[in-house]
């Protein structure tokens, strides 16, 4: 294309639980030979389809901030944020960023905020995508590590099915604790016994950190070695950052 026009989006404003992932998409073609829409109007299987293609034909950068971050900075600020990282994560400096919503994330880069953009701008369309798969992807993993919440199955919004694991579990170290019904259930779990997540088998709160950082670092280690190849997926050009509640992570590394 002629023009360098980023797309950007996130996935993961509502859920009471993990992290909220925002990607940056630059195209390398101004169409693609699969389905592009919103993403919420696509099926799985249209997703991946157009996640593979996109990845084969766009740069891309994500940002990923985590539940912690996002109950301590509220989630319109979270958002913000993984939109900025996941812009400082493209290869190649955009001359116009395109936003979905009303609101555009702190960058140096002209940013145009576009109301229902995931739906009339294509370049979006495609960031919504790339977003949606990997937080999919990441809340699958999360399932391995807390399988009593059943993330793999309601990737952590508000179901009947999550919200009944709440009130048998209470929240883990995933569960964003400024939100309904995620609050009640830690006043009704105050303990540190739950809230670290020692209860029935669930793995400590270290563990558990841990656990996700092997898993980003290993992605990233493999992305530094195999070009092209993304921790969650296939892109070109592009690489992820974790932002924990434990401090930001640099490109290509998180932090001991």
């Amino acid at each position: 294309m002629g023009s360098r026009i980023a797309g950007v989006d996130e996935a993961g404003r509502g859920p009471w639980a993990g992290p909220v992932v925002a990607a940056a998409v630059v195209l390398r073609r101004r169409r693609l030979s699969v389905r592009i829409d919103d993403s919420k109007r696509l099926t799985a299987s249209q997703r991946l389809r157009a996640f593979e293609a996109i990845s084969e034909n766009a740069e891309v950068g994500v940002g990923i901030v985590c539940a912690q971050e996002i109950d301590r900075r509220n989630i319109l600020q979270a958002t913000l944020l993984a939109m900025a990282e996941a812009i400082q994560q493209l290869p190649r400096v955009p001359k116009l960023v395109l936003v979905d919503g009303r609101d555009a994330p702190p960058s140096c880069i002209p940013c145009r905020p576009i109301v229902h953009g995931d739906q009339r701008s294509y370049v979006i369309s495609c960031a919504s995508i790339v977003a949606k798969v990997l937080r999919d992807r990441l809340m699958t993993f999360y399932d391995t590590l807390y399988p009593h919440y059943q993330f793999s199955r309601h990737k952590g919004y508000g179901t009947t099915l999550h919200r009944q694991a709440l009130q048998m579990w209470g929240p883990c170290i995933l569960h964003r604790l400024t939100f309904n019904p995620v609050a009640q259930s830690s006043i009704d779990f105050a303990s540190p016994h739950h809230l670290m997540g020692f209860a029935a088998g669930k793995p400590p709160l270290r563990s558990s950190l841990l656990a996700i950082r092997q898993v980003a670092e290993t992605g990233l280690r493999n992305l530094s070695a195999r070009p092209g190849k993304h921790p969650m997926g296939r892109t070109r050009g592009g690489s992820t950052i974790l932002t924990s509640s434990d401090g930001p992570s640099a490109r290509g590394a998180i932090p001991p």
